[in-house]
């Protein structure tokens, strides 16, 4: 009853069997009085042809009719009598009505109970999805029930609400992942400045408190703060531009650049770091070899994958290769150091994944993972090959078809 009140289809159909049944009794009158106009006449003239001598059991015969009319002419009786003056036309009327009517009015009731049946059933389909919809909205392992036939549009309505449940599960543990993800990351990133800021807090302290420290170490103190103060910028900066890489905001200036020029420029930006480490880099890359990239960006991704190499393979050497066929361009950075244990290269790209022990250059420990998001937005990715006591192999990976597609 109450799909039937809050449903105009239903309320709508029955309008429809209302409509039916007056136009029905409208035909069956009309009907009927046609019909017993032609049986009253033909009564008429039966009677007739009886009076003029014919037979009872005959079809009227024209000239016992006229013969009847005749002899009934003083009675003014004729064949143009009209029926309805025949005390039998009220009742032939009403019989034939009756019939017809009854007969249309069955059929559209007939109708009116199916199609209110099929009605109701797609109502009641739908009040079905609708409280699947529901549950699945508070507890997203519900599973849409699929009503309907398996062509119908219930059945088709019930298979797209069963994808954007599926939708709205996959995102649900998209969201789980990334909070659990930020609650890490952003635990992680606490610590190493409370770590670097304890370090400065203590120093600062013992600078204003002992006046009597002797110059060489207030100036280790003062190299000490100096350290954690560029090491919690290096941080911050690295973490910013981490957020801007998840999310999609780096805006990269795409040219066409030399591979070479590239490397060169990362190994400049970085010098310090080998000179003071007494690493040597070398590379003989062909100058033609060119992809579609961000000259600074990819400059940092190529300098943080050789920092790494510098602050924890323990290596004495860097070398560089750089080869292109018709599928991909490949950049492979190698060194010489310890190696990385085979376990542990699924976690090199994770954030915070490694800790230098270098005292005089401070790691946040996101570089890596730097690095494999800047490639993966040139159309690339970083595999590492590495062998124990013999080195590790980074290779730059670009496909030729993705990077075209970012010209």
């Amino acid at each position: 009853m109450d799909r039937f009140i809050s449903n105009r289809a239903p309320r709508r159909l029955l309008l429809i069997f209302l409509i039916m049944l007056a136009l029905s009794a409208a035909a069956a009158h009309f009907t009927a009085e046609k019909c017993a106009d032609i049986i009253v006449r033909e009564q008429i003239k039966a009677e007739l042809s009886v009076a003029g001598g014919g037979k009872f059991t005959g079809a009227p015969d024209e000239e016992a009719v006229a013969e009847g009319e005749a002899k009934l002419g003083k009675y003014s009786i004729s064949r143009d009598i009209p029926p309805a003056a025949m005390h039998s036309y009220g009742k032939v009327k009403h019989t034939i009505f009756s019939v017809l009517f009854g007969f249309m009015a069955g059929v559209s009731f007939l109708w009116f109970v199916l199609s209110e049946r099929e009605v109701m059933a797609v109502f009641s389909d739908l009040e079905k999805l609708r409280k699947d919809c529901l549950d699945a909205a508070y507890d997203t392992e519900k599973a849409i029930t699929l009503y309907g036939e398996d062509l119908g549009t219930v059945h088709s309505l019930c298979e797209s609400a069963e994808k954007l449940v599926e939708c709205m599960r996959n995102t649900s543990l998209k969201l789980s992942s990334e909070q659990e993800f930020l609650r890490n990351f952003l635990t992680d990133l606490s610590h190493q400045i409370k770590t670097s800021l304890a370090v400065v807090r203590l120093n600062t302290d013992m600078l204003s408190e002992l006046e009597d420290l002797p110059a060489e170490q207030r100036d280790k103190l003062s190299d000490e703060i100096q350290l954690n103060l560029d090491g919690m910028e290096n941080l911050v900066i690295e973490a910013i531009k981490l957020a801007k890489l998840d999310t999609n905001t780096v805006e990269y200036n795409m040219e066409l650049l030399s591979v070479s020029d590239v490397f060169a420029l990362a190994v400049k930006r970085i010098s310090p770091l080998l000179r003071r480490k007494g690493i040597s880099v070398s590379s003989e890359l062909p100058d033609d070899i060119r992809i579609m990239c961000d000259k600074g960006w990819l400059c940092e991704a190529i300098e943080n994958i050789i920092k790494n190499s510098a602050d924890h393979s323990e290596c004495t050497e860097i070398t560089a290769e750089l080869t292109k066929n018709p599928v991909m361009t490949t950049l492979a950075v190698s060194d010489n150091g310890k190696g990385i244990p085979q376990e542990e290269i699924p976690k090199l790209f994770e954030r915070f994944s490694s800790r230098t022990r270098d005292t005089s250059m401070y790691s946040s420990g996101l570089g890596m993972s730097i690095a494999q998001k800047i490639v993966r937005a040139h159309g690339g990715e970083i595999f590492v090959y590495s062998e124990i006591g013999k080195g590790t192999r980074f290779e730059f990976v670009f496909l030729l078809t993705g990077n075209k597609n970012r010209k």
